[in-house]
């Protein structure tokens, strides 16, 4: 049989043959590769944004979380407020947020836009961690990879979405995203705008993630930042929509989220660093925001799994195409 003529199973048999001649034993016959704490986006939601009004936060709580988001602008540029700074995002630029890092999109002026979000757990983000406020300007081969993410997702060749194949292409995207250019240095920490919304914003959560240790009240906000307590009440409830007290709570709770998740600390330092004299009542406020006890939240989302809480929902009833797919 000529070379030509060979069928093509018995050229891959040979040339697997030749491959593992170079294996060798084992360390252990039981303990081998594990995608565990690896490059595998799980529990992965879509959804996508097209009026501003969807961008209005109903607390703290939807600004803070403990999972990766992606945002992707596809049409209409805006600011995306990561951390303490401002990205202006053009179309077919992204950001990628991690956990519990405070975010908003308010500042986007309203008109017809189309931003596409990805929400996932991941278990380790070493390989990614130059993403971290650091958005980046997509080529072609990261808008094919993210095509082939949404089409494998709304148009499956099977029953449901292939959740691996997703999942895989999801991480290809995320390693490409390192090696593609940061936006410009000029849109990297914009100036936010200077209506008071924005002022009173920025003041209040330096000031709170600041002293959350201490236990702030609006009465020490407001005499910290020169504002009387009725002002600062009315114009946060007013240009924010949520109430100030509900917003320090919640800022003390996300901290303790954050450090339940990231640090080995016990229920009662946990609670001490978020400002919290009771540890009852510390688990009592917890569990009504996450709705799990905080010992069982640590362990959930270190096992990569999403806490069940019908308060950090995104407005599910207002998201367009909102969907999750899991392992």
């Amino acid at each position: 049989m000529t070379k030509e003529n060979r069928n093509p199973r018995t050229s891959s048999a040979e040339a697997i043959r030749h491959a593992i001649r170079f294996l060798r034993p084992p360390a252990s016959l039981f303990s081998g590769l594990t995608w565990r704490g690896t490059m595998a986006p799980d529990n992965i939601v879509f959804f996508k944004r097209t009026d501003t009004i969807d961008f209005k936060p109903e607390g703290v709580i939807n600004n803070y979380h403990h999972r990766f988001e992606l945002v992707v602008v596809l049409e209409k540029a805006g600011p995306v407020r990561i951390g303490e700074r401002s990205y202006l995002l053009q179309p077919c630029e992204a950001a990628l947020i991690f956990p519990n890092q405070f975010h908003h999109y308010m500042d986007v002026e309203p008109g017809v836009m189309e931003w596409l979000f990805i929400t996932f757990d991941l278990g380790s983000s070493d390989r990614i961690s130059s993403l971290q406020d650091a958005p980046r300007v997509f080529g072609q081969r990261e808008l094919e990879l993210l095509h082939q993410i949404i089409h494998d997702y709304l148009h499956p060749s099977g029953k449901e979405p292939d959740a691996v194949k997703i999942s895989y292409t999801l991480s290809r995207l995320l390693l490409g995203m390192v090696d593609a250019p940061v936006i410009p240095d000029s849109r990297r920490d914009i100036r936010s705008s200077a209506s008071v919304r924005d002022v009173i914003l920025e003041k209040i959560n330096h000031y709170i993630r600041s002293h959350l240790e201490d236990a702030p009240t609006i009465g020490t906000l407001a005499a910290a930042l020169g504002y009387s307590v009725s002002h600062l009440r009315a114009v946060f409830r007013t240009e924010l929509g949520v109430s100030l007290g509900k917003y320090i709570r919640e800022s003390r709770l996300s901290q303790a989220a954050m450090l339940l998740q990231s640090t080995e600390m016990n229920i009662s330092e946990v609670a001490q660093k978020s400002g919290f004299d009771s540890i009852f009542a510390f688990s009592r406020g917890f569990k009504k925001a996450y709705g799990v006890p905080p010992k069982s939240y640590s362990k959930l989302v270190r096992e990569g799994i999403e806490p069940r809480c019908s308060t950090r929902s995104p407005r599910n009833s207002k998201v367009q195409g909102a969907s999750r797919i899991t392992h």
